[in-house]
């Protein structure tokens, strides 16, 4: 009896980590691009933090709260996207010394400065456009890391925008504006996005994550939905 017991648990605790470590695969995009985006803003120093290493740290959370073998999948994708979040935040947190000794060469610090006016505080998402992007010329080289490199991502950027053209991102101009954009957005905004095209989450996910309301989730996505869409007309 005992026996079977042992056998039992351990078949449990296989299905745990075969299900954490799927969900670490969906994660891996997530977080590469988070944390990749946190040095285009000079706040992390540069290839100094591993996508891999924070999503075992939440691996190990996981194991360490002793979540339940059986909890159901979906479930346990929120609780690992969740984690993997906050991590990211306290460590923007921890590194925020860093940002205040960048050097000025990073043209996306310099741009943002510049572009202060047009953000407004907006609850816990930090700031929200509140003006056109009329001016869409803006670039920066980004040592080839594009969004857009899987057709996966395009799809669900996509989905994200409604739009119902499949072959419209694969138009270089289209892809390049949306870069542009996507490159102005603070780094909250760009995370909803993040969570959508990268951790394929819906929207009702990413509330849950992020522990805001729904309707502002919804609100943050209408922005750069709209403006995108007044680029590409």
């Amino acid at each position: 009896m005992k026996n079977e017991q042992i056998k039992n648990g351990g078949k449990r605790e296989k299905s745990l980590e075969k299900k954490t470590l799927a969900i670490g695969h969906r994660l891996y995009p997530y977080v590469k691009n988070r944390l990749h985006v946190l040095e285009n803003h000079g706040i992390l120093p540069i290839n100094m933090y591993k996508p891999s290493e924070i999503i075992d740290d939440v691996i190990l959370d996981i194991y360490e709260a002793q979540v339940r073998e059986d909890i159901d999948q979906h479930a346990l994708q929120i609780l690992m996207f969740g984690k993997s979040y906050h991590k990211i935040v306290d460590l923007a947190e921890r590194e925020k010394w860093h940002k205040q000794n960048i050097s000025t060469k990073l043209i996306l610090e310099e741009e943002l400065k510049q572009m202060e006016e047009k953000f407004t505080v907006d609850g816990g998402f930090d700031f929200i456009l509140n003006e056109e992007l009329d001016d869409i010329s803006y670039h920066q080289n980004d040592e080839g890391h594009s969004l857009l490199d899987s057709e996966d991502v395009q799809h669900n950027i996509l989905s994200l925008f409604e739009l119902k053209d499949s072959n419209l991102m694969k138009a270089s101009e289209v892809k390049q504006t949306f870069e542009m954009l996507y490159k102005l957005l603070p780094i909250q905004t760009s995370n909803v996005v993040d969570l959508y095209v990268l951790g394929k989450l819906n929207l009702k996910d990413i509330s849950t994550i992020l522990e805001t309301d729904i309707v502002e989730v919804k609100r943050i996505v209408h922005f750069v939905k709209e403006n995108f869409k007044k680029q590409i007309d």
